[in-house]
């Protein structure tokens, strides 16, 4: 992204400069076509770097067209004030409102709004209308010409670099998981276990994205197909559990156990599979003659022999199967193919998982009955919305200063791109005041140093281009801080900067970034709460499908049976990814947020409960495959022989009543009565044991099955138990 921005920007430059040569333009007139050209630059090696050139092509056949009537109406429109400002505002209605019709109206809006701020900015006579819609028209076709040849992903190249991003997100889980071994506090234990949480997330998003690409032919090699591909990742997930739960339960062994097994961790984030499996294979030795060495059984919080030895020959089956099936997906040639292909996450037209802005997109927005907004579409509520932000930013920006008062307006705008609730809205803002209080820090010390200069101060530019698409995955601010830096020296090639204008542009950017807060929070807003409840909803939802998917696997396991389970499988894992991005905001201390640890805790409960399923899911899916289940808390149940693949039936009734409790967990108005009867079974509980129950403890039937000789069908059975526990803690409105 920052070399197809920074690329694209000098291109674009350089043909503008051309244009300017052949027209023979002043360089009063050269200036703006450069300008433009740059603009159009920035926009389209975002908008236009697509997999599909023909998609490319034919979104940016509409960019001039966008960008050409705001300049028009602009220019046309400049000489009155008051009815510029009207015709602003309605721009703004329109550039958010016309969002509704797809990625491509996306950037056609911002188009058509960026045409009528530069002639505002750079207030054009009609005519000069002529060679700058020239200059627009030959900045789409550079653009279009890069990203459809050099900067077009393909596919392929594409799927191996996510390859690559998983093989090195999986090192680093090991590592972290490693480091909470050797951990000595418990504030650093949790501080860890909350960075291997957040990793696993990204790895998941790693796998969603492979399923997305792999919906594309051309991702895949020769040899390949989507469904197999799918179900490498899967097992490699279950896997990587396996080794998680291991590593989380064996924090309370003794340090000799620990140090060995943090050190197979690290060796096999290293690479170095053999020296892995002979510590983890020392460990086990040490564990059948020692039992637990140096561990006092009776003392608090201790592990006791028996399941210590069972943690440890997990987190060696787990390194053992993780050995055997690495992170890079490597697939023979023979496999079945299906022609049919559904990804989990379909991804958007750029080739990326979908961003927060998608899950709010459904969520009712709250306020007064009298107001008909609130039951409006998403982007007709942010086209009022933004409409009566920039209404306001005008009169404010107008107070500041008279002639630059846009800066307000852009302030105003942004906060309505690119969020879904009113915390994200109060974040991007926040983000923007921050960026461009550093940026005008830098800006102004880079100033003093390239005046004079135009070399240097392009070359800048080109620099902050690039450093500012780079660093925006990481924080909005960082793209602020290099804008800011890229604005000072435009201003200083155009001969008017001045420490007081960047100083303008700050006050005119932090009474806009206000304003358009303000008009998130009061008018219409959507609560960041009411979105994560819903995502919450949907991932109860996913799992009820899930399990009665597994049921149905289990009564009738035919040749399809595995394909409709992973697919389900990973629509959970796409459905806990959206609540985690809808609860991004909530796990920060802010102005408005101050409870992130328990917010964390429910964070942490969903993804329990997502990772049980899927273990479930495994184990009943090999079962009737007659493959030896992938268990986490039973890693030594030995194979299932092909003769045995009869299947208790009360694991199949378990699992449907498990589908039916997450139901009903997932139905708002059934809240209350799920949260009724685990108030009643908790206090029945706790008469029945003399003390308080937890929240791990299962108490579902199959729960309390004999410890010893325990069937393959108990162990399914308490594993059904400890997710209906879970779910039942979901859907208890006390832990919200």
């Amino acid at each position: 992204m920052g070399l197809a921005g920074a690329c694209c920007v000098a291109a674009n430059l350089a043909a503008e400069a051309l244009l300017g040569t052949a027209l023979h333009l002043e360089p009063a007139a050269l200036l703006p076509t450069m300008i433009l050209g740059a603009v159009i630059a920035m926009i389209g090696s975002n908008a236009l770097a697509r997999p599909m050139a023909r998609e490319s092509l034919r979104a940016a056949l509409f960019f001039p067209v966008a960008m050409g009537v705001g300049l028009v109406v602009g220019t046309l429109v400049g000489g009155s004030l008051w009815l510029s400002h009207l015709v602003f505002v309605l721009v703004m209605f329109g550039a958010v409102y016309v969002r509704r019709f797809g990625l491509d109206f996306f950037f056609y809006g911002f188009l058509l709004w960026m045409g009528f701020f530069f002639s505002l900015f750079l207030r054009p006579t009609p005519d000069q209308l002529p060679h700058l819609m020239l200059a627009v028209v030959v900045g789409t076709a550079v653009v279009a010409l890069l990203c459809t040849t050099v900067f077009r992903p393909h596919p392929r190249r594409t799927l191996a670099r996510v390859f690559r991003s998983m093989v090195a997100r999986r090192s680093r889980l090991l590592r972290l998981m490693a480091s909470r071994l050797r951990a000595q506090s418990e504030r650093e234990r949790d501080r860890l276990t909350r960075r291997v949480f957040d990793e696993r997330q990204l790895f998941d998003e790693m796998v969603l994205m492979s399923d997305g690409w792999a919906a594309n032919a051309r991702a895949l090699p020769v040899g390949w197909s989507a469904e197999t591909l799918r179900r490498s990742l899967l097992e490699g997930q279950l896997s990587l559990d396996l080794v998680g739960w291991a590593s989380l339960h064996l924090m309370q062994a003794p340090p000799r156990v620990r140090s060995l097994a943090a050190r197979a961790l690290v060796h096999l984030a290293d690479g170095e599979d053999e020296s892995a499996r002979r510590v983890a294979a020392l460990l086990e030795r040490m564990m059948a003659r020692e039992g637990a060495p140096g561990q006092d059984s009776a003392a608090d919080g201790a592990m006791d022999a028996e399941r210590l030895r069972r943690e440890v020959r997990s987190l060696a089956r787990g390194i053992d199967e993780l050995v055997q099936r690495p992170a890079d997906p490597h697939l023979p040639p023979d496999l079945e193919r299906n022609a049919e292909f559904t990804p989990a996450a379909a991804l958007t037209g750029l080739g990326m998982l979908p961003g927060p802005p998608s899950v709010a997109k459904d969520v009712r927005a709250r306020g007064a009955r009298w107001n008909p907004v609130v039951r409006t579409q998403a982007t007709t509520r942010q086209a009022v919305q933004v409409a009566i932000a920039g209404a306001l930013a005008i009169l404010a920006g107008t107070l500041i200063s008279d002639s630059r008062y846009y800066w307000a307006v852009i302030a105003a705008f942004v906060v309505f791109t690119g969020t879904g609730t009113r915390m994200d809205s109060f974040g991007k803002s926040l983000n923007r005041v921050i960026g461009t209080v550093l940026g005008l820090v830098v800006g102004i010390a880079l100033a003093a140093l390239t005046a004079g200069h135009p070399m240097i101060e392009l070359a800048v530019i080109l620099i902050s281009v690039f450093c500012g698409f780079y660093l925006i995955r990481i924080s909005y601010a960082y793209m602020m801080l290099f804008v800011t830096i890229l604005v000072a020296q435009l201003y200083g090639i155009l001969g008017l900067f001045s420490d007081a204008l960047l100083l303008l542009r700050l006050a005119e950017t932090v009474a806009g970034a206000g304003i358009g807060v303000l008009v998130a929070l009061l008018f219409a807003p959507v609560s960041t709460r009411d979105t994560v409840a819903r995502a919450e909803r949907e991932v109860a939802a996913s799992i009820g499908d899930l399990m009665e998917g597994t049921a149905l696997a289990l009564r009738d396991p035919g040749p399809g049976a595995q394909h409709e389970v992973d697919a389900l499988l990973l629509a959970t894992i796409g459905a806990r990814r959206r609540l985690a991005l809808a609860a991004a905001p909530m796990t920060r201390y802010h102005l408005t947020e101050h409870r992130p640890r328990r917010v964390r805790r429910r964070l942490t409960v969903v993804a329990t409960s997502v990772s049980i399923a899927r273990t479930v899911t495994s184990r009943v899916m090999a079962r009737t495959a007659s493959e030896g289940p992938m268990d986490p808390t039973a890693p030594t149940a030995p194979a299932v022989p092909a003769d045995a693949r009869t299947v208790d039936p009360r694991v199949a009734d378990a699992c449907d009543a498990v589908a039916a409790l997450a139901r009903d967990v997932a139905d708002e108005e059934r809240v209350a009565e799920v949260s009724a009867v685990v108030g009643a079974a908790r206090a029945a509980e706790d008469r029945s044991t003399g003390s308080p129950s937890t929240p791990s403890t299962p108490s579902t039937p199959g729960a309390h099955a004999a410890r010893t000789a325990r069937t393959w069908e108990d162990e399914t059975l308490e594993q059904l138990s400890m997710l209906a526990r879970s779910l039942r803690e979901i859907g208890h409105p006390a832990a919200r």
